[in-house]
């Protein structure tokens, strides 16, 4: 007896499962599973083995369990990718859900499932293959659109708007690589260029298994919070299941008699959603609905949009790879770091061998000067020791910064308390501006990572400051080191300074300060420092700079917005404190 089910949105058992090759080096390999959990890889590792150089030697697990398949990265070293979305943890596999690995994507498909679509119902006017915008379903207008018709002025004239329409779409999301700020951009190009109610973007959802809105936007703005009947799960099946455009317009008799009937105003609601396909796989989908008595989608819309969903979806893409190549260069510099640091790490470590020593021999001789001596050079490797390891966290770290209400003078005020009494121990003083010390100052900022910025620049100029002594050959020359804070004449960043007296730096050493691996400080420099403050002030959404000149000390200065969000309670709070 033949056996063949319609529809079933997992197999009845496991060995019921086809993984499909849809593209790759084994296009169109269909290879039955024999088991209830197994590996994919490159090498013979692997339970099954893919032939693709970008895939680890055993790169991920599925496992059924419970009637469903899940899938699991196995810490792949390119990752594992369900639907645009990197797997970092087990998650559900549907069926018929595209699994990106190295160049490969494969899909698990029931062996026994009828190919009849459950979606040939009358919501599908037009259907259109994205790779080709091939209309597959032919709409309710009898043609299908204008195949086999001669190309008239009309037209051609809405061939060059469309044409306008997509350069206008790209050009205003072409300058963004942040995928979250892509998503509000995509939406209000769209409303841009197409004339709808409401527009919404969707990714797919790894713990659900499901596409989810992540935005939405309507004419008075965006939509805070999405009403899930505005979205049809009919027509998001459809795309999910075919990968291809889809546009419905619910123009029933029933519909027109009904309204007609009850003496509603006739109108019709169009919807299109389409696919947004990155080179590899698909990455999300864009759809749009109106409702009008006047206005509905045609063919030639949804051709307009299926090429703007590619757009839309390669900039997606584009936006993940770029995050995904800083994650794996910032590890990188992490690595090539520890190696180039050895030198540094082996001069801490002897002068910590050796305040010991010392300090044992005052401890034994009973000479407090000796122990004292001891415990200062013991405190101030310590603190290079600190400070190396903080720097390589911030530097390996992926978190955002964790915004509050601070006040910052108390910030810097902890700061230069804490670091004062090494300071006075090297002939150095540190100062506030008198004029801000005792003012509230409040931001919002991540106060770990302010104090982390002010400790390095703080270290930065006492460097400075002893090396010039070294290059005039004075012990005893002083030095200052002082801290300054204001709003902005706007009042919407906070602006700090740190200005020394040390030895300065040339503008050659100045363009290049801020730089990874870069020091002026020769042996006892990492040049993490000041990279890693940069790091977290651009974080803050803000900025640094410095200026400085060969034997005339230097300034540095970092800016941070007062608050992220203009209407956000933050500044509301911010204000009244202010």
């Amino acid at each position: 007896m033949e056996r063949r089910r319609k529809n079933a949105k997992a197999p009845a058992t496991y060995s019921d499962t086809i993984i499909k090759v849809v593209s790759g080096a084994m296009r169109g390999t269909e290879i039955p599973v024999r088991t209830e959990r197994f590996t994919l890889g490159r090498t013979a590792d692997a339970d099954i083995q893919i032939h693709d150089s970008m895939i680890s030697r055993t790169h991920c697990l599925l496992e059924w369990e419970n009637g469903h398949w899940f899938i699991s990265d196995l810490g792949s070293t390119n990752g594992t990718w369900m639907v645009g979305r990197k797997v970092d943890k087990r998650s559900p596999l549907p069926l018929k859900t595209s699994v990106r690995i190295g160049n490969t994507i494969i899909e698990l498909i029931d062996a026994y499932a009828s190919d009849t679509q459950s979606f040939n119902r009358p919501f599908v006017a037009y259907s259109i293959q994205p790779e080709t915008l091939a209309v597959s379903r032919p709409g309710i207008e009898e043609g299908g659109g204008h195949a086999g018709r001669a190309p008239s002025l009309r037209l051609l004239r809405e061939e060059s708007q469309h044409l306008s329409a997509i350069y206008k779409f790209q050009n205003m999301i072409a300058s963004v690589l942040d995928e979250k700020e892509l998503y509000p951009r995509i939406l209000n190009a769209l409303m841009d260029v197409i004339a709808t109610d409401k527009a919404y973007l969707l990714l797919y959802d790894l713990e659900s298994g499901t596409f989810q809105p992540v935005g939405g936007r309507d004419e008075s703005g965006m939509i805070e919070e999405v009403n899930p009947n505005d979205i049809s799960q009919a027509v998001i099946n459809f795309v999910r299941e075919n990968k291809e455009s889809v546009l419905s317009i619910d123009d029933s008799p029933e519909k027109r008699q009904f309204q007609e009937m009850v003496g509603m105003p006739y109108v019709v609601t169009s919807i299109m959603c389409v696919p947004m396909l990155g080179k590899r796989q698909l990455n999300g989908m864009v759809y749009l609905s109106v409702t009008s008595p006047t206005q509905k989608y045609t063919e030639d819309d949804l051709r307009l949009l299926t090429v703007i969903g590619h757009i839309a979806g390669m900039a997606i893409e584009n936006s993940r790879l770029v995050e995904f190549n800083l994650k794996n260069e910032r590890l990188v510099a992490t690595g090539a770091t520890a190696a180039g640091l050895s030198h540094y790490i082996k001069n801490i470590l002897a002068g910590l061998d050796g305040s010991l020593n010392l300090l044992q021999m005052g401890v034994e001789e009973k000479d407090f000067e000796i122990a004292a001596e001891a415990a200062r050079i013991l405190s101030k490797n310590h603190r290079r020791l600190s400070n190396l390891v903080l720097d390589l966290l911030n530097l390996a770290s992926e978190q955002e910064p964790e915004l509050a209400i601070h006040d910052l003078n108390a910030i810097i005020g902890d700061v230069v308390e804490l670091v004062e009494p090494q300071l006075q121990q090297e002939g150095i003083s540190i100062a506030m501006d008198t004029a801000v010390k005792n003012a509230p100052f409040y931001v919002e900022l991540d106060a770990k990572g302010i104090h982390r910025v002010l400790l390095n620049l703080i270290s930065n100029s006492e460097q400075a400051i002893l090396a010039k002594r070294d290059s005039i050959g004075d012990e005893d020359n002083s030095g200052h080191i002082l801290v300054m804070s204001k709003f902005n004449d706007k009042g919407d960043f906070a602006i700090v300074t740190v200005s020394d007296d040390g030895i300065g730096l040339d503008k050659k050493e100045l363009d290049s300060m801020f730089d990874l691996f870069v020091t002026s400080k020769g042996s006892i420099g990492t040049g993490l420092g000041l990279a890693v403050s940069k790091r977290i002030v651009t974080a803050h959404e803000g900025n640094i700079s410095a200026s400085s000149k060969k034997d005339e000390g230097c300034t540095v200065a970092f800016s941070l917005p007062v608050s992220h969000s203009e209407m956000s309670t933050v500044t509301r709070t911010i204000a009244k404190i202010r």
